[in-house]
């Protein structure tokens, strides 16, 4: 088991955003979270991640967990090329910098106050391509990618599958369609 939570509840001041939540993923899996706006699914992602505590209850993750946020948070004044050769030198990994950009059509001298939106979610999946992490927790990842963008991510995700587990919380069924193994639908808590 990749990921599991038990009975997990997260608070904020006297709100639930999430209440008593159960849920395992396995490697190979890949889960979309669906529910409206303020259904707690980027907070379930951040749980996931290991970026909040809950206030119940318990996250057990095995294994290394990247997270992508919407949107992505980037230096901009450093270049895709500058941002993925720290990336992989903070994580002590070697990667094939040149091919990622190339592949997720990346400009490498720009900088990233120049991107657009779509630019900097392409930017965030050569970034999660190339560190290949154990779970990918992606938040919306599909907003502001054209259509080759989001073939690109379509790609990505049954790439990641083959090792690793993939959480994504999305507004688009077709999307939790197209490439999840199940889906899980959070309501208002």
């Amino acid at each position: 088991m990749l990921l599991r939570l038990e009975a997990v509840s997260k608070r904020f001041g006297r709100e639930w955003v999430l209440k008593d939540l159960t849920f395992s993923l396995d490697r190979g899996e890949v889960v979309a979270l669906l529910g409206p706006n303020g259904s707690g699914k980027t907070t379930l992602l951040r749980l996931m991640a290991g970026l909040l505590k809950p206030t119940r209850g318990r996250v057990v993750r095995e294994g290394r967990a990247l997270f992508l946020a919407n949107p992505p948070a980037f230096h901009r004044h450093l270049t895709a090329r500058e941002h993925l050769l720290y990336d992989l030198a903070f994580h002590g990994k070697g990667g094939d910098v040149e091919g990622a950009l190339a592949r997720f059509g990346l400009p490498a001298h720009l900088p990233l106050g120049a991107f657009s939106s779509g630019m900097r979610k392409r930017l965030a999946l050569a970034r999660l391509a190339l560190l290949g992490p154990d779970l990918w927790l992606l938040d919306e990842p599909e907003t502001a990618l054209d259509v080759e963008g989001r073939e690109l991510l379509l790609e990505a995700v049954g790439e990641a599958r083959r090792g690793a587990g993939v959480v994504l919380a999305t507004h688009d069924r077709a999307l939790a369609e197209a490439v999840a193994d199940r889906a899980v639908w959070l309501g208002a808590a």
